[in-house]
């Protein structure tokens, strides 16, 4: 019995067992098997029908370790006892006390007892005798056995998972589309240990890069390759183990970056020139031999073509070629059986490749049509801005403060100024811009709107225009 996959399972209410073949069933329960249940039940778990069968053909030496295992993974020998022993009696402590314990640990005071925690108590405050840890802090020091046992209807349930239910998890680890707890992680990477990589696609970046780190604690840093289909994502694992950062940001942002945190207006305390020094530090690329080569492998086993890689290097150009020193690829290239590699430097370095975003520029500013909509047929699903003329038309152009809409319906006029009266002129609405209106018809060019105290207006009412 696996007991790191029985850590797993005990963590998602269940119990792997790997199918049993060959041994006799037993229909009747063993003493041992209903000990078992008893202590579980103690924990806050029962099993399952199918579950309890399975466990019923198993060694008692068995049984005692999934009790184990379950203990540990629930941390029931993690119960701190109580800080204060015969908590419904007081201990008699009073601010005095916490006032002259205080003073003694600000001044660094020898005399009274030293704590594990660091504190001095001073002699005649608190009585220590009366407590499982540091009365000053809380700090425990004694674990005591559980006291409380037993949730009645609130029991969980553990159920019985064998091989195809421990591959299922495994995959929806792997495809989760939200990033993976500490427990979660824990579990893959035991997981990743023990059973073979499923082809399911993984989702988050996060779970990516913990799957490659895991392979290469391993020693299976090649079984990575699947996950590598382009020199950046290579590029984006190293600079993740080296920064933490998934993006990959430029190595002069995050020098900047760490001068204006440190940056302060008061010059005796602005710190933001060692700072920048101290990440200039810390951005120095070291790799081992081993760690080269493994790169080295890594880039020359690509699908890609050398020119197509280097088209996507060319992005991060000043990263690669810093890459490219730190982990002696040059040197490599060299070797017998790297000559993918090789090739791939000679195109990288001679600039033997076309960059498909500078040829869609070219082709802009050069006004060939025809050649920019080849390239970009190129590349299908890509999103751009574009501006369509369909021509010119003459309307008329009123501030919206001159519709007036009718009360009951949805039609709209405007007041037209001629000769000293005004008219009522039902007009059509077209596009508005900003705090105009297009009018479609209804009010001819040059002519007067009113735009203001319609509410007083008529059809045909006189009205004079004050200057």
């Amino acid at each position: 019995m696996k007991k790191d996959l029985l850590k797993v399972s005990i963590r998602q209410h269940a119990i792997y067992l790997p199918a049993i073949e060959g041994t006799e069933k037993r229909e009747a329960l063993t003493s041992t098997t209903v000990t078992l249940v008893a202590q579980l039940r103690k924990v806050g778990y029962s099993l399952s029908e199918e579950l309890l069968h399975a466990v019923n053909q198993l060694y008692p030496a068995q049984q005692v370790e999934i009790l184990q295992v379950m203990k540990e993974v629930l941390g029931v020998s993690l119960n701190w006892a109580p800080l204060v022993k015969g908590w419904d009696t007081p201990t008699g402590e009073t601010r005095l006390d916490h006032w002259i314990t205080w003073l003694a640990n600000m001044f660094n005071s020898k005399k009274g007892v030293k704590l594990s925690c660091g504190h001095v108590i001073p002699d005649n405050t608190f009585p220590l005798e009366r407590y499982n840890g540091c009365p000053f802090c809380g700090t425990p020091f004694e674990t005591a056995s559980t006291e409380y046992f037993g949730q009645a209807s609130k029991l969980k349930m553990l159920e019985l998972w064998q091989e195809k239910e421990l591959n299922v998890f495994f995959g929806d680890l792997l495809e989760s589309r939200t990033a993976l707890d500490a427990t979660q992680a824990d579990s893959l990477k035991i997981l990743l240990a023990e059973l073979p990589l499923p082809a399911v696609g993984i989702k988050m970046k996060e779970t990516l890069m913990l799957v490659i780190d895991t392979l290469v604690e391993q020693d299976r840093a090649q079984e990575a390759q699947i996950y590598f289909s382009a020199p950046n994502d290579i590029l984006r694992y190293l600079w993740y183990k080296k920064t933490g950062f998934l993006q990959i940001i430029e190595p002069k942002a995050l020098i900047r970056k760490a001068g204006r945190n440190n940056a302060h207006l008061c010059n005796a305390l602005d710190k933001s020139r060692s700072a920048a020094q101290a990440k200039r530090e810390e951005l120095k690329l070291k790799y081992t031999r081993c760690e080269c080569k493994m790169v080295a492998l890594w880039l020359n086993n690509l699908a890609m073509t050398p020119e197509k890689s280097c088209e996507m290097m060319h992005s991060k150009r000043e990263m690669w070629v810093r890459m490219i020193c730190a982990l002696r690829l040059a040197e490599y290239a060299r070797k017998p059986g790297f000559e993918n590699l090789k090739e791939l430097m000679d195109v990288f370095y001679c600039q033997a490749y076309t960059v498909w975003q500078g040829e869609v520029e070219r082709s802009r500013l050069k006004a060939d049509a025809a050649q920019t909509f080849a390239l970009l047929k190129q590349r299908p699903g890509m999103f751009a801005r574009v501006t369509l003329n369909f021509g010119t038309q003459e309307h008329v152009v009123v501030p919206d403060l001159a519709i007036v809409k009718r009360a009951g319906s949805g039609d709209r006029y405007v007041y037209v100024y001629k000769d000293g009266k005004v008219s009522y002129n039902k007009v059509e609405l077209g596009r508005r811009m900003d705090t105009e209106y297009e009018l479609i018809s209804g009010v001819d060019n040059n002519s007067q709107v009113v735009v203001a105290g319609q509410s007083k207006l008529a059809d045909g009412v006189e009205v004079e225009v004050e200057k």
